[in-house]
């Protein structure tokens, strides 16, 4: 990598302070480690601060490979290019110039980390990942680290957007495995070894060991994810307003506690992994049942057509509909639901969708709404969207 001396250098310099930061701000703990390089550190995906978790616990300066929307924020992007240069993946696209990335970088001895999920997890539950992880961690000739965080979601949940709440979490190294072994093994045999050493159920987790976090407006913007009522069945009629959540059709309310659990209202659930897990189940019979007509619409989202790793263009505002064989963008763009080929959210709510003929867009929307309903609904339908990395 160029420049990797000087990558080097700033890695030592800003790590202690980064343990500093992290202590102070969650709570954050976690040994330091020096695996034998060159290795590749796969975690599980929780917030948006990871890298920085990671980074903290090893001695050892690593390329991250991140989304490619890093890289289109003008000077922003370049002081992060010139500390530390990550590989850049574009969300709901292509991971083949990613990859060689990885690879020549791991030739040349450079360690790699990387979040095999893509995308951080809504519910806590740690996500499944692409089925290629396996052989690419093989074909990488190095160590392979998994580091688990514990305590990210409930710090900084992804519906919450850029709120975190105070309370521990912790990192820790889970299992270490050489080139010999990966050699020995098939991909699949080391995927599931990823995804035993990677997964986390957050909530399980609160249940037998429960850790208060503490912050303002607990409940704010769970709407991004949650939108359909368990008690009424009424859709995009959830409000959250400070630690409430209330539904607007029927008057029921509940509140987001310090523990991360749902308080009063009468839930048949009281936690988001098993409400998400009913909305999904809701969201495939309506892909079912669907006719002629509309499954989803939301109005007012800013389109924009996105050169990766380079920069977006607007090119319209408007509605977009999901119908059971196409999805209609704004300025009337119609994408047949099998040639959707990724789909993935940056944020709470920025909707990236990439296309069989390489064609990629982003939507975006200044008031809050739940987008991630599309991922849901075009994976129950059919569409080869893979696990919206």
């Amino acid at each position: 990598m160029e420049h990797s001396k000087r990558h080097r250098i700033v890695w030592k310099l800003l790590r202690p302070v980064a343990r500093l930061l992290l202590k102070c701000k969650f709570n954050y703990s976690s040994p330091v480690y020096a695996p034998k390089g060159p290795f590749i550190v796969l975690c599980n995906h929780v917030t948006d601060w990871d890298p920085i978790f990671v980074g903290a616990a090893f001695k050892e300066q690593m390329y991250f490979v991140t989304s490619e929307h890093l890289l289109r924020l003008g000077f922003v992007s370049k002081l992060i290019m010139w500390l530390q240069a990550p590989i850049a993946r574009q969300k709901g696209g292509s991971a083949a110039g990613a990859v060689k990335a990885m690879l020549r970088a791991m030739k040349e001895g450079h360690n790699i980390g990387l979040f095999p999920e893509g995308n951080r997890t809504w519910d806590g539950v740690t996500r499944d990942f692409p089925a290629s992880t396996g052989k690419l961690v093989r074909s990488c000739g190095g160590t392979l680290v998994t580091f688990r965080l514990s305590g990210g979601y409930f710090a900084s949940p992804r519906w919450a957007g850029a709120s975190t709440r105070r309370g521990r979490m912790r990192g820790q190294v889970v299992g270490t495995y050489s080139p010999e072994e990966l050699r020995a093994m098939k991909p699949e045999e080391i995927n599931q070894l990823i995804r035993r050493d990677l997964y986390e159920d957050a909530f399980e987790e609160q249940r037998q060991h429960p850790v208060p976090y503490r912050g303002k407006r607990l409940a704010e913007h769970l709407e991004t994810l949650l939108f359909i009522c368990p008690k009424c069945g009424a859709m995009h009629r959830m409000v959250s307003r400070d630690d409430r959540f209330v539904c607007e059709n029927c008057g029921m309310e509940t509140r987001f506690s310090v523990n991360g659990f749902f308080s009063g209202g009468r839930l048949p659930f009281d936690n988001v992994r098993d409400w998400n897990r009913w909305q999904e189940e809701q969201i495939k019979k309506l892909c079912e049942n669907a006719g002629d007509g509309p499954i989803f619409s939301d109005s007012e989202l800013q389109l924009s057509r996105v050169d990766s790793a380079k920069g977006s263009e607007l090119i319209g505002v408007g509605e977009l509909v999901l119908y059971k064989d196409h999805l209609e963008l704004p300025t009337g763009i119609s994408l047949p639901v099998e040639e959707i080929t990724g789909m993935s959210l940056r944020g709470p709510s920025d909707l990236y969708i990439g296309t069989a003929n390489g064609s990629s867009f982003e939507l975006h929307a200044d008031q809050v709404r739940c987008t991630v309903k599309y991922l849901s609904a075009c994976t129950a339908l059919g569409s080869p969207v893979g696990c919206g990395v």
